[in-house]
């Protein structure tokens, strides 16, 4: 864990009129989370995460990766371990509301609970996990996508 790592996170305006996220909370919980997961020479990492609903996120995945469809996370990385930057972006993740609150109806758990799901499953991505790359691969995102998730909900 790195324990000095100095975090910025960025909302956009969305994130302020979804009443099940509390925005001061997750602010708290991707520090716990990017701590976690960052490697010990970075001083500063910064993240903006996008809320958006369905049709936002169909147009970005069209523009961003020739999709036309929407889904319910997409990750954007900018960092980089090699040079080993001490000040880094890690990147954008966007996250369909629409979709979010679907899939937990779907899946029987709270909003929340898929919430934090796909936004954990997004940075992941940022520092270069990847699941569609093969099983080890897959296995390995998932053990880490949980170990996240306790932090989170452990505490």
């Amino acid at each position: 864990m790195n324990s000095s790592l100095s975090v910025l996170t960025h909302w956009n305006d969305q994130c302020e009129s979804n009443t099940e996220i509390q925005s001061d909370l997750v602010l708290e919980n991707c520090e716990l989370i990017l701590k976690h997961l960052s490697p010990s020479f970075l001083q500063a990492l910064e993240l903006e995460i996008l809320l958006v609903d369905d049709p936002v996120m169909k147009e970005i995945n069209l523009e961003r990766r020739g999709l036309n469809k929407t889904t319910d996370v997409l990750s954007f990385p900018l960092y980089s371990e090699s040079p080993p930057i001490p000040f880094q972006i890690l990147g954008e993740v966007v996250i369909s509301m629409d979709t979010c609150r679907r899939q937990a109806k779907e899946i029987g758990h709270s909003i929340i609970d898929e919430f934090y799901r796909l936004l954990v499953h997004g940075i992941l991505h940022l520092f270069g996990y990847d699941h569609e790359t093969g099983e080890e691969d897959a296995i390995r995102m998932r053990a880490k996508e949980d170990e996240c998730l306790e932090l989170v909900f452990e505490r």
